[in-house]
């Protein structure tokens, strides 16, 4: 196997500290950790720098699994740093993690651990093992390679290495996408941030899993019953994917891949989504709310993927507000409408602004309208204040409040020019 010198490592990773990992290789063997490895994307950048000199490496983390106990790992580490040194920032018990800030440089440590699926989609069992075990349960050839420290080794169970120089990744097995569908959104993101391909092996695992639908929930069914990959972690993959630099191009992957069709249908024929999702994000409204909000049911999604309460209501208010629309479009009612009219009833919804916009976003055949609330006539206000009324004799009382609303309404109609 190839060597990657711990000290060339430093070299290459200009955010690594001269010394950084023989120290932390001295303290796994002081607490008999009988092996520990960097893992993930510097594993891939390495490989790709000893290929391509000119390569520039991004680093972000360092990632380190070992065979061991992980907290007393950590608790020697910051023995020999010194506890001021080392904040640990995260701990997970399931699936035996701990994040840790060392002198600025976050380190993530895991103990090496298999994992099972008794039920396709949902949690696996976790069990302590070994690091060659754990890069087979991982998901992708390129994902599943570690530099072992102690000898200065490169693991490549997968062919890893001819999988970066061909760029073309793979799964590690054939029911990868059976396990867990939060894959396919994996393998989009992936594939977009390394400009890899994804073998045919794999596109024809995705396309034939998903028609075979092999889980025990179908869409439309309730989400009480929802197993996680379709739910809570699909959520969490789906964040990933958008908030990333290469959401676009992931998310045509995405589309190209089929992968839309394990979250709605209507998502993966939608040949306007990365338009609107982008005017959105423009807008600051979360890309995910988005992305639901133009799926067939975006309600019963918001729920099936845990969407926050606030994300939910801004789904809502947009849902009630098309509704709304849609009434007064077929009843042509609106023609006759002055702005003042179309104030009191837009203000009388009482959805929230992200509302408006999503709605915008999806092109509404009424959407001037509402771009000439929100962005104008929501900001007149009344000329005339309640002290003002009550300087020149007005009693207090709701007949201020009617007046002052009758004075902004006015004005409103004053301002606009259609």
């Amino acid at each position: 196997m190839e060597l990657f010198d711990k000290s060339t490592i430093e070299k290459e990773i200009k955010e690594l500290p001269s010394g950084i990992l023989t120290i932390l290789l001295d303290a796994a063997i002081s607490v008999n950790i009988t092996s520990i490895a960097i893992v993930g994307g510097v594993v891939r950048d390495l490989i790709t720098k000893s290929k391509n000199k000119d390569y520039d490496i991004i680093f972000n983390d360092l990632d380190l699994i070992i065979e061991g106990e992980r907290s007393n790992y950590v608790q020697e580490i910051q023995k020999v740093l010194g506890a001021e040194k080392v904040k640990v920032i995260r701990n997970n018990k399931t699936y035996k993690t701990s994040e840790l800030i060392i002198n600025g440089l976050k380190v993530d440590i895991a103990s090496a651990r298999e994992e099972t699926y008794p039920i396709p989609g949902e949690n696996p069992i976790v069990e302590l093992s070994t690091i060659t075990k754990d890069l087979i349960r991982r998901d992708f050839n390129i994902n599943a390679m570690a530099i072992e420290l102690k000898d200065n080794k490169l693991i490549d169970l997968f062919s890893g290495t001819d999988a970066i120089e061909n760029m073309k990744m793979d799964f590690l097995h054939e029911s990868s996408v059976l396990e867990d569908p939060t894959r396919i959104i994996r393998a989009s993101r992936y594939s977009a941030k390394l400009d890899f391909d994804l073998s045919n092996q794999a596109l024809k695992q995705i396309k034939d899993t998903i028609n075979l639908w092999p889980w025990n929930w179908h869409i439309g069914d309730t989400n009480d019953l929802v197993p996680s990959a379709l739910s809570i972690r699909l959520k969490m993959e789906l964040e990933l994917l958008l908030e990333s630099k290469y959401w676009k191009n992931a998310l045509k992957n995405l589309q190209s891949f089929g992968g839309l069709k394990i979250i709605d249908s209507k998502l993966q024929n939608d040949q306007h989504l990365i338009e609107r999702i982008s005017i959105a994000k423009k807008s600051n409204i979360e890309p995910l709310t988005a992305l639901v909000y133009e799926s067939k049911s975006p309600n019963y999604l918001a729920r099936r993927l845990h969407l926050d309460k606030q994300q939910k209501e801004i789904i809502e208010g947009a849902y009630r507000l098309n509704k709304y629309l849609k009434d007064i479009k077929n009843n042509h009612l609106y023609k006759t409408w002055s702005p003042s009219k179309w104030s009191t009833y837009l203000e009388g919804l009482n959805v929230n602004e992200s509302s408006f916009i999503l709605e915008i976003c999806r092109e509404n055949p009424l959407k001037e309208y509402l771009s000439y609330w929100l962005f104008n006539w929501k900001n007149i206000k009344s000329p005339i204040t309640g002290d003002d009324l009550i300087a020149k004799g007005w009693a207090p009382g709701p007949e201020i409040g009617i007046e002052i609303k009758r004075q902004r309404m006015k004005l409103i109609d004053e301002k606009t020019i259609f």
